[in-house]
């Protein structure tokens, strides 16, 4: 039997292929096996059922045979057992079987090696295997740098097997099933099979473990089944299972492979249509199904591919981009190098996507895929709310193509375009895995969206500053072409950019303000900075009507920024006046509202830029935040900014900031230019009072717009003044105001005072002003015109009265007075006191003639008169007219004696004076003049002459008596009148009439003339008097017995007769002396008048006038007359 199935061994049935001596040995290793039919033959020898162990010598006698049969390699086992099963099937087991080659390597292992022989065969003769089982294998598969596949049997065995494709190791494992020995061959088993595999490309190994591999022939039909668990050291289990069918003796094939929790990476290495999975990092389950051609080509590969939860991770440096799940159904199509996607999908905790599509593998003809270029329709996206979105998005349609490069990771997005029934958004992008890092770039662009959409596709964790103020901020409108942009760098924040265009949207710059309506502009975020700009559009103030806000922006400079997010507004309006202070009156600044100043404060145009810093935070406070801003008012008008008097301004400069509003510039007061700049303080929980401060034009025009009735003349020229007015604040307005009086002319004609426009003082002025204004203050200190006054006004603001707490002009008057309005058109006047010098006035210069118009009434009321240095009237009343000059009546008393009244009358250079008195005596005696005269009637006439304080004089006295006079009586002494001594010391001396005219200066009295006439006595006196120096030097003549010795006094002087003798008074007023020319009396009268010295004259006055002595001036308006 063994010489038989040697011969049916060594004949071969049909012709085969020369193999080499490996190819041999694996051809043969397992059919040379089975010439342990010889032992059959022995096998009857046993009992049937029983296992029996073949004999040494059978089994020698085997392993020679076999290596025989093998070529010179050899056969070697540890025992050889035969049983025949009741059913007479014989089967035989081999342990520790090793083949090894000539040169004593060993080529392949089994542990256990069981068979079972065909009865039928064996009947004929003949040796022929109907299953092989081997158990515990241990199966190396290796691939090479080179990419072909080797096969190892056994630990430590050199490959058995060697073949470019794993298609062509198995065709090559044909020629086992084709030999005469194995003809009858119908199953392979391999149980409990372990299969290291290994990479050499790629550097790695698996171990398949626990697996069976099953083989079933039928007919020329061979079937591979087998399955592994696949040891991966995950905390889950990994199986694989194949099946293979194929046609003996031909390369076509078809193969399907199920696998379950396997490695995305694991896979990915095995084949190039499954390359691209290696930048994923999750457990896949699903089916592969492959055919081979004819000619050894491989064909479509269909597969399924079910992902669980796992991320994209190319390299383990690189972030990890986590999903749920994904699904793959798609068709490889090796000869063209596509692969054909009929189901892709995502689903991750963000969203879930499906796809159709094609992906092009690029550089698969070297065996490894380089890069794939895809193109994916996807037929749906769901963004679940609450992840990346706020709310679920759906997605009709989107398409993209996109390049994916391998080795290192890079996608290149051609284009990703995403549909929907109102957008179309295109998208391009990168995304690479570097060593540190992603490396990320995302191009994209939308055609419009609607305000309403904006914040669904906005990512809440993206720019969540910047998204949060659109949702707050940014209403309606419609947005158009929507661009974002994102780069990510290695160990860089993120950069983004995001812009869009809006239109008919409105906009809130400020929480305080109001919404800009029908805006149109330009949103962005670059970086860290986000921008909002309304190129156009409109805020409706409160009042007011619209303020035109385009250019306005908001930034937030960082919006990374934490803790109160600082934002900045740049602010351009125009508008009116009246929206802007509306606006400015809005919460936190309530600027009108803190200052009880209304919002229609003024009319006019305004623009400005400014800009707001604030911080993005809840219960924002004024103090927390910081503006400041510029602008024009144009055509500004105001009737309420000063109640009651009318502000206007062609072109205002306007600026303000967190503390203040401040307007400046030129503009008129009524019609009063000045130059002003108004501040509003902000800030504070009370009232906050403005102030308006600058300079005004100091003319007749500005009184005219204060209403206060100034005479014609009394202020021209132009200069200026300092004001401040403080406004608002429930406080009645306030107006303070200085002045150097420069340019300003002023003048007091009836007080014969003016002060030249070239002539600087100072003014000061304190005001309130309303419906009913005040002048708390006015002081003037100019020219010798010290003041010092309020001003008051009555309902409706018409001027009632100026009260003058002191009026100082020069050095002669210093008076209280009151200047009231009596619907005239000048004030009287009023004067309460006070002390006037007449020796050192200017009273009255320039006012005569009538040409000033209507003049004041004034009442006076003085304390003190001073006429001359000795001389004053006290207890002065009057009332006077000056139409014209002053002209009117007073009362007053002499030095605090002796009443006497009087009239003042208008002259060219001033005003006369004329006094009275019935008791002619006590006025002398109160004058401190003739402190002996008794009795008798005054009447003095004061004419006023060019010089100030220059006055002539005219004194009539009537009806007399002298009595007790020294120098009178040192007079009659010395001419022996020892009748008229008598007289003298008794009742007196009696005069008619005594007669002088004189000129009164500040410092002297001219006697002119002068002459005292009585019964007894007649005299005649001229010369000087020193008021300064209180010195006499008079002279005259004396004639006694006047009423007989005056029948020649019309050859002489009044008061002298034929006879008469010369005499001089001369020294102090006090004891003066008495000299008298006895001779004078025997001389003729023509040389008696040139026996003393002439009588003092004037070149001017009415006291120049050559006239007789008892002549009465015919200028004076009462002439004296004899009682």
């Amino acid at each position: 039997m063994a010489q038989h199935e040697d011969a049916s061994g060594d004949r071969p049935e049909t012709p085969v292929r020369r193999r080499s001596r490996r190819r041999i040995a694996a051809r043969w290793s397992i059919g040379t096996l089975f010439l342990m039919c010889l032992l059959v033959g022995a096998g009857w020898f046993f009992l049937i059922g029983k296992q029996l162990h073949a004999p040494e010598w059978v089994t020698q006698k085997v392993e020679a045979r076999l290596e025989r049969s093998l070529g010179g390699l050899k056969f070697t086992f540890g025992d050889a057992s035969f049983i025949v099963n009741e059913k007479w099937r014989p089967r035989i087991r081999l342990t520790d079987v090793t083949i090894s080659d000539a040169a004593g390597r060993q080529i392949a292992q089994i542990s256990d090696l069981r068979t079972r022989l065909s009865m039928r065969e064996l009947l004929r003769g003949k040796i022929r295997p109907r299953r092989i089982t081997m158990l515990g294998a241990q199966i190396a598969l290796t691939r090479g740098e080179d990419g072909a596949l080797s096969l190892t049997v056994g630990s430590g065995s050199a490959p058995v097997q060697k073949a470019p494709t794993l298609a062509q190791l198995i065709e090559e494992s044909d020629d086992v099933f084709l030999s005469p020995f194995l003809s009858g061959l119908r199953a392979v088993d391999l149980e409990s099979l372990t299969l290291d595999y290994q990479d050499l490309r790629l550097g790695r190994a698996w171990v398949f473990d626990g697996g069976h591999i099953s083989i079933i022939r039928d007919g020329d039909e061979m079937r591979l089944a087998t399955g592994f668990s696949v040891l991966t050291g995950r905390d889950y289990a990994s199986t694989i299972e194949a099946n293979y069918t194929s046609v003996l003796g031909t390369p076509q094939a078809s193969f399907g492979v199920s696998i379950t929790d396997l490695p995305s990476e694991d896979i990915a290495t095995q084949s190039v249509a499954l390359a691209w999975l290696q930048v994923l990092n999750a457990p896949i389950s699903g089916a592969l199904r492959g055919s081979v051609d004819g000619q050894a080509a491989l064909g479509p590969l269909f597969a399924t591919l079910n992902l669980g939860e796992g991320v994209l991770q190319p390299r383990p440096e690189t972030r990890p981009i986590g999903f749920e799940s994904a699904r793959a159904y798609f068709t490889y199509d090796p000869a063209r190098h596509v692969l054909e996607f009929n189901e892709a999908s995502v689903v991750s905790d963000v969203g879930a996507v499906q796809a159709e599509g094609k992906a092009y593998l690029n550089g698969v003809e070297n065996g490894v895929l380089e890069s794939l270029t895809s193109q994916l329709t996807l037929n749906s996206i769901d963004i679940y709310p609450g992840g990346l979105f706020p709310e679920s998005l759906e997605t009709a349609r989107a398409d993209v193509d996109f390049q994916l490069k391998l080795a290192p990771f890079e996608l290149q997005l051609g284009q990703l375009t995403i549909t929907d029934a109102l957008h179309e958004l295109h998208a391009t992008g990168r995304l690479i895995g570097q060593p540190d890092g992603w490396d990320a770039a995302f191009d994209a662009q939308l055609d419009k969206m609607g305000s309403e959409n904006l914040l669904r596709y906005w990512p809440e964790r993206l720019a969540p500053n910047p998204r949060k103020w659109v949702s707050e901020n940014l209403f309606e409108g419609q947005f158009s072409d929507v661009e974002f942009s994102l780069r990510l760098h290695p160990g860089s924040k993120p950069d983004l950019y995001l812009g869009l265009g809006f239109d008919e949207a409105k906009i809130r710059f400020a929480k305080t303000l109001p919404l800009i309506q029908d805006g149109r502009g330009r949103l962005s975020l670059l970086k860290d900075r986000f921008t909002v700009t309304a190129e156009k559009g409109v805020v409706i103030a409160d009042q007011g009507g619209a303020v035109d806000a385009s250019g306005t922006s908001f930034i937030i400079p960082d919006t990374t920024a934490k803790g109160g997010t600082p934002a900045i507004a740049r602010i351009e309006a125009s508008g009116s006046v009246e929206a802007a202070l509306s606006l400015l009156d809005r919460p936190p600044l309530s600027l009108m509202s803190k200052a009880n100043l209304p919002v229609d404060l003024a009319a006019g145009d305004v623009s400005l830029s400014g800009t707001l810093s604030l911080p993005l935070k809840k219960g924002l406070k004024f103090h927390d935040t910081e503006f400041h801003y510029t602008g024009e008012i144009d055509n500004v008008q105001s009737d309420k900014l000063v109640p009651d008097y009318s502000v206007s301004a062609d072109l205002l400069n306007l600026s303000g900031n967190q503390t203040e509003v401040k307007i400046d510039g030129y503009g008129l007061f009524g019609q009063v230019p000045m130059q002003v700049a108004w501040r509003q303080p902000i800030g504070g929980d009370g009232p906050q009072r403005s102030e308006l401060k600058g300079q005004i034009e100091l003319s007749p025009l500005l009184m005219n717009e204060l209403k206060v009735p100034l005479p014609p003349g009394m202020l021209t020229g132009k200069g200026t003044a300092d004001i401040t007015v403080g406004i608002g604040a429930d406080e009645p307005v306030t107006l303070s105001a200085t002045s150097d009086l420069a340019g300003v002319g002023m003048a007091i004609p009836e007080l014969g005072w003016r002060k030249g426009t070239g002539a600087t003082g100072k003014m000061t002025l304190d005001a309130t002003l309303g419906e009913k204004p005040k002048v708390d203050d006015l002081t003037i200190d100019v020219a010798g015109l010290r003041t010092k006054a309020s001003i008051f006004f009555r309902d409706g603001g018409a001027f009632d009265r100026i009260r003058f707490s002191s009026f100082d002009l020069g050095n002669w008057l210093a008076v209280p007075a009151e200047l009231i309005n009596t619907g005239g058109p000048v004030p009287n006047i009023i004067v309460q006191g006070g002390v006037m010098n007449l020796g050192r006035a200017t009273f009255g210069e320039g006012g005569g003639g009538g040409e000033s118009g209507p003049g004041p009434r004034i009442d006076v009321l003085l304390d003190r008169l001073q006429v001359t240095e000795d001389i004053a009237l006290t207890g002065f009343r009057g009332a006077f007219q000056t139409t014209g000059g002053v002209n009117g009546t007073f009362t007053a008393n002499v030095n605090g004696g002796t009443a006497v009244s009087g009239q003042v009358s208008p002259r060219d250079s001033g005003s006369a004076v004329n006094i009275k008195s019935k008791d002619a005596g006590a006025v002398l005696r109160s004058a401190g003049v003739i402190t002996q005269a008794r009795g008798g009637s005054l009447d003095l006439q004061l004419e006023p002459v060019s010089a100030p304080g220059n006055y002539d004089v005219i004194l009539k006295i009537l009806n007399t008596r002298i009595t007790d006079a020294p120098a009178m009586a040192a007079l009659l002494d010395a001419i022996s009148l020892v009748g008229l001594l008598d007289e003298m010391t008794g009742q007196g001396i009696f005069f008619s009439t005594i007669d002088s005219r004189m000129r009164i200066t500040p410092t002297e009295i001219k006697v002119l003339s002068g002459s005292a006439v009585g019964p007894s006595i007649g005299l005649s006196f001229d010369g000087t008097i020193d008021t300064v120096a209180g010195m006499l030097n008079l002279r005259g003549a004396i004639s006694p017995i006047y009423l007989v010795n005056a029948i020649g006094s019309v050859f002489t002087k009044k008061g002298e007769g034929v006879i008469g003798f010369n005499y001089s008074l001369t020294g102090p007023l006090t004891k003066p002396k008495v000299s008298v020319n006895p001779l004078s009396g025997l001389a003729p009268l023509f040389l008696r008048n040139l026996l003393r010295a002439p009588a003092p004259t004037v070149s001017d006055g009415p006291n120049a006038l050559p006239r007789k002595p008892d002549e009465p001036k015919k200028t004076f308006g009462s002439p004296p007359r004899d009682n």
